[in-house]
């Protein structure tokens, strides 16, 4: 049984390893993925914006059409004006100038608003560019500094993974579960030692029977508190052989 403990200890010291490799690298890989996703995210943006200044140009160009239209009406309705010899054809006439005054004001309403949101769309394009060449020039570094610590890393990595497997091969599966599960839950420390009678994790006395388990490596023992396997020195001693 004091096998399976040894292989433990070896499994948390090669954990222990990878994490600091993780811990090397940061939060490159996240920073990546972020500055990607932002990058993205800006690009579209412009795309939307860029559609709808091109549907406000549209509706400047249609609405120009329709001013001229209705300002050519409206200066034939007002010479027609002269000619007209009843109160019905002049009210009808009054009636039609009014509508293409109105008409006209609506269009040219509609050309400022379009403009002016252009005017604005093209500030926030131009805020978007800037955004997007910022945030290339710091995913470039964020890129190289990450390939850069994958590089240095990789082999011991690999070499850790490997014996990673090799040891949880020769592990029990149920008692693999709980180190895995007790290792999540206890910020990554699922195996300690017995310090002055008590676990190396939480301080908790150890019962005399559970010493005594411990010391003749008998059995498997775990903290009655904080559920992590304990171990003696001796142990230790047997892994650095």
């Amino acid at each position: 049984m004091h096998e399976t403990m040894e292989r433990l200890v070896k499994l948390q010291s090669v954990d222990y390893q990878l994490k600091s490799i993780k811990e090397k690298m940061g939060n490159l890989p996240e920073t990546v993925i972020a500055m990607e996703s932002r990058i993205k995210e800006e690009e579209e943006k412009k795309v939307q914006e860029s559609e709808r200044m091109n549907q406000n140009q549209a509706s400047v160009t249609k609405n120009q059409g329709k001013i001229k239209e209705y300002r050519a009406k409206l200066e034939k309705y007002q010479e027609q004006l002269y000619l007209v010899t009843t109160n019905r054809e002049y009210d009808a006439l009054t009636a039609e100038i009014d509508y293409a005054k109105k008409e006209i004001a609506e269009a040219e309403s509609q050309i400022l608003e379009a403009r002016d949101e252009n005017q604005e769309l093209e500030e926030s394009i131009k805020s978007a560019d800037e955004n997007i060449e910022a945030l290339k020039a710091d995913l470039e570094k964020a890129k190289k500094n990450l390939g850069k610590t994958i590089q240095e890393t990789r082999d011991e990595k690999n070499r850790l993974e490997k014996e990673r497997q090799e040891i949880t091969e020769k592990i029990p599966r149920n008692i693999l579960n709980v180190y895995e599960r007790v290792r999540k839950a206890r910020r990554d420390v699922a195996v300690v030692p017995i310090v002055r009678d008590a676990c190396g994790g939480c301080n908790n006395k150890v019962s005399p029977q559970k010493r005594v388990d411990i010391y003749k490596r008998n059995k498997i023992v775990t903290c009655d508190i904080c559920g992590r396997f304990i171990y003696s020195d001796e142990v230790i001693l047997t892994v650095d052989k």
